[in-house]
């Protein structure tokens, strides 16, 4: 049975390597030219998270199977990054579950709407965050790519989503 928990230092480790292999499978559907930062981020910047944001793992039988991680933008706007599940048990429904995990703890937080970045060219990944009820806000290229900002609203209440174009 898969849990959802909040990350602990000693995650660490195995987050890293989940997120390095789940984005390595992003990267490769992506094509050769792609430039896929989560695959050199180091296992520090996953204990700052920790540290400092909401670091939410899927667990099951004792061992990570996926995390995703969300960083409060504003009182209102909650920020998503990270998102990842173990390519061994991918299309397996873990992601969408650990997806609804952290837009029930958004909620429960107050938060009146969830932003991420995603390239818009993995049409895959596009089409699953529509079926999410997320849209794209807009679109960016400052990062060497095009980059869609999707949305979701929470409640409906008004909300400055600004601060995410920097993410």
């Amino acid at each position: 049975m898969i849990q959802f928990r909040a990350a602990t230092v000693s995650d660490a480790a195995k987050i890293n390597e989940v997120i390095h292999r789940a984005f390595r499978l992003y990267a490769d559907e992506l094509g050769p030219d792609s430039h896929v930062k989560a695959l050199e981020e180091p296992q520090e910047k996953v204990l700052d998270d920790i540290a400092h944001n909401f670091v939410l793992v899927a667990e099951e039988n004792g061992e990570v199977i996926g995390s995703i991680r969300i960083k409060r933008l504003n009182d209102d706007v909650a920020y998503v990054y990270r998102f990842g599940v173990d390519p061994l048990v991918r299309n397996a429904g873990v992601g969408s579950e650990l997806l609804q995990a952290a837009i029930d703890y958004c909620k429960q937080k107050g938060y009146a709407a969830m932003a991420l970045h995603t390239n818009s060219k993995y049409f895959k990944l596009a089409r699953y965050y529509y079926g999410k009820k997320f849209y794209v806000h807009s679109t960016s290229t400052t990062k060497g790519y095009i980059r869609a900002l999707f949305v979701k609203d929470l409640s409906n209440r008004a909300y400055d989503i600004s601060p995410a174009f920097d993410e």
